[in-house]
C-alpha cells in the first residue's frame, strides 16, 4: 500500500504544519480511502524523520519521495501528486 507522510514541527504553535496536516486529510477524503495510508511524524530528532533529510517543516511525501518542504500545501496539488504517484 502507498504511504503518504506529513512531517510536522515539534513546536505546537506551527500553524503551517497543522494546516498542512488538515489539507492532506481533506485530500485523502477525496477518494483515496483504502489506496493510501497516512503517517504523521513529528520532527523531534528521531531516526525515522532523519531518513528524510529534511531542512524545514512541514514536509509532504509519498512513499518517502518528498513533494513539498517548508511550504503551505494546496489540496489540489496534494491530490495531483498522489494521482501522479499511485495512478488513477
Amino acid at each position: 500500500m502507498n504511504k503518504v507522510t506529513v512531517i510536522k514541527s515539534a513546536k505546537a504553535e506551527c500553524k503551517t504544519c497543522h494546516e498542512a496536516h488538515r489539507v492532506v486529510l481533506d485530500a485523502l477524503e477525496s477518494g483515496f480511502q483504502g489506496r493510501v495510508t497516512l503517517e504523521v511524524l513529528i520532527n523531534d530528532g528521531n531516526s525515522e524523520v532523519k531518513t528524510y533529510g529534511i531542512i524545514s517543516t512541514p514536509v509532504f511525501a509519498i512513499n518517502k519521495k518528498i513533494y513539498s518542504m517548508g511550504k503551505p500545501l494546496l489540496k489540489e496539488k496534494v491530490i495531483a501528486w498522489i494521482l501522479k504517484e499511485i495512478g488513477n
